[in-house]
């Protein structure tokens, strides 16, 4: 959405989330995204642009950081025309980043620490336990998140 002046606006709430995302993936010494990090800071926002199409916007960027993308950028990458995504689709497509393998599941410690230490509501130790007792645990120690998404969803 387009303010009086032209600038993007975003709702307060995607900003934060956005803002999270951003930090996780910037460098800690320069706060800043580097641009070959930018790909899957966008995918964790639940955005997923084509390579081409994503290095066709940075070349748009006013860039005073040669090699990497600002915040304000970064949010007008993630406000483009590649669209938002359902509250379910943007899960899942956070969780895949985390996935490696692209087998759908996670290990069960891994999905432990995104909980407690990622999102806007972060949960305690005790709280991510809770939450993990309620999902089936393969014998690998995996968790499926699809499982996860559904109950996050009905709660």
């Amino acid at each position: 959405m387009a303010g009086p002046n032209g600038q993007m606006l975003v709702h307060a709430e995607r900003a934060v989330e956005l803002f999270e995302v951003y930090q996780l993936f910037a460098e800690d010494e320069n706060q800043l995204l580097p641009q070959e990090s930018t790909m899957d800071a966008l995918r964790t926002t639940g955005v997923n642009p084509t390579e081409n199409d994503l290095d066709n916007e940075i070349l748009d960027l006013e860039k005073r950081f040669p090699g990497y993308i600002e915040f304000d950028n970064f949010v007008k990458l993630c406000v483009t025309e590649w669209g938002e995504l359902s509250s379910e689709d943007l899960l899942k497509e956070a969780f895949r980043v985390f996935d490696i393998s692209n087998c759908g599941r996670l290990p069960r410690e891994h999905v432990k620490r995104i909980l407690v230490g990622s999102g806007l509501e972060r949960l305690t130790e005790d709280e991510a336990e809770y939450v993990l007792k309620q999902l089936n645990v393969d014998e690998d120690g995996s968790v499926c998140y699809k499982d996860l998404i559904d109950l996050i969803n009905s709660i």
